[in-house]
């Protein structure tokens, strides 16, 4: 039988296909070699496959961000297989073309090329292959539900002949029950959605690179829907739409999206928050002179006329510091600015908080929020 090498680039492909590879692999020869490639974050999620199928796994480590440590590794490791000379076949399993020039050069050795990749792989790629298979996304809704709706009218075929008028029209609803419809409000699409990232980063130690969890989401009808009508790309969409529900940062291998624990807690924080606690706000205005005192001292013929005008210079002294303030604690000039306008306008401690995260954003509102809270108490 063909000996066969599987090389897997774990920043490109997710975990979940590790059974169809290797089930397609075993069935063109014999697998003497297995190694995948990938960052920390990456091979992380594959753990559980390396183990079940006693994979070779090779770290990488990028020395700046960027750069495809990965994937010059996998083609190295192909290289060495084609100066060893005991290798028929080799299945690169990636979506990525620039793999193209590899599988042109190992054919040209006379050695197979089988590429496994998903549908959005590009055409180059596939056709520089001897062959190639598309990876095919689980079935993330539960089927058990559907299968009784099927199994019914099969197992009642005969008593039920005699039953005619009734018999249709219970059938018809069970075969529109096989179709489930996509949630038909953008809320609930986001619910939906939400909980499927949560269950993919749960199973996968709580990160997983975004590249590697959108395969899995382009399985959910939800997320393309609701992706396409936003008319973002994938990596935008997840960010503006879920920076609350998860964290999302950069790293080696790329862009990373991990759970936040505390987000379920976040949106309550402004209404928990006391009446009386709108006194820690920031006082801008300038104490108000004692009314009760000072006008039985100041003769009726005499009304100070530069009263006024000294008590909004001082206002505007006591907000231009204020401001400077805000500044000093990290928050840029403009947004200071705006944040003046914000606390002149509203004096409610959960209002305040509400328009600093409409203007500002959610992670950035809570933050100029918390620092406008400290200045104001010193």
């Amino acid at each position: 039988m063909p000996n066969i090498a599987v090389l897997i680039d774990a920043e490109n492909v997710l975990p979940i296909h590790a059974d169809q590879i290797f089930t397609h692999a075993s069935s063109l020869g014999t697998i003497s070699v297995k190694e995948i490639y990938g960052a920390a974050a990456a091979l992380t999620a594959w753990v559980e496959p390396v183990l079940k199928y006693a994979l070779h796994a090779n770290l990488t480590i990028k020395a700046s961000k960027g750069k495809n440590t990965s994937d010059i590794a996998l083609v190295i490791g192909a290289m060495d297989l084609l100066v060893a000379g005991n290798i028929d076949t080799v299945v690169i399993v990636s979506s990525d073309s620039d793999f193209s020039a590899l599988s042109v050069r190992l054919r040209s050795a006379g050695i197979e090329v089988v590429g496994m990749g998903t549908e959005k792989a590009n055409p180059l790629w596939r056709t520089a292959c001897s062959a190639f298979v598309v990876l095919q996304a689980p079935s993330f809704r539960p089927a058990p539900a559907q299968q009784p709706a099927r199994s019914q009218p099969a197992a009642k075929p005969a008593p039920q002949k005699q039953e005619a008028p009734a018999n249709p029209n219970a059938n018809q609803p069970k075969k529109k029950a096989d179709s489930k419809p996509v949630a038909p409000t953008h809320a609930a699409r986001m619910a939906i959605i939400t909980a499927f990232i949560k269950e993919q980063l749960e199973a996968n130690g709580g990160k997983m690179v975004v590249s590697a969890l959108l395969p899995a989401l382009n399985g959910l009808a939800e997320y393309r829907v609701d992706q396409q009508r936003s008319k973002r790309n994938a990596h935008n969409y997840l960010m503006r739409l879920y920076g609350d529900a998860f964290t999302f940062e950069e790293g080696e291998g790329g862009s990373f999206i991990s759970l936040r624990a505390s987000a379920p807690e976040q949106p309550k924080k402004p209404e928990e928050t006391p009446a009386n606690e709108a006194d820690e706000l920031p006082e801008i205005e300038t104490a108000e002179p004692e009314p009760a005192e000072k006008p039985a001292e100041v003769p009726a013929e005499e009304p100070a006329p530069a009263e006024p005008e000294a008590q909004a210079d001082e206002q505007s002294q006591a907000i231009a510091a204020f401001a400077a303030r805000l500044v000093d604690a990290g928050i840029p000039a403009d947004a200071a600015q705006q944040i003046i306008g914000i606390l002149n306008e509203n004096s409610n401690l959960r209002t305040v908080y509400n328009k600093l995260r409409a203007v500002f954003g959610g992670d950035t509102g809570r933050k100029y929020y918390q620092i406008v809270k400290e200045v104001g108490k010193g």
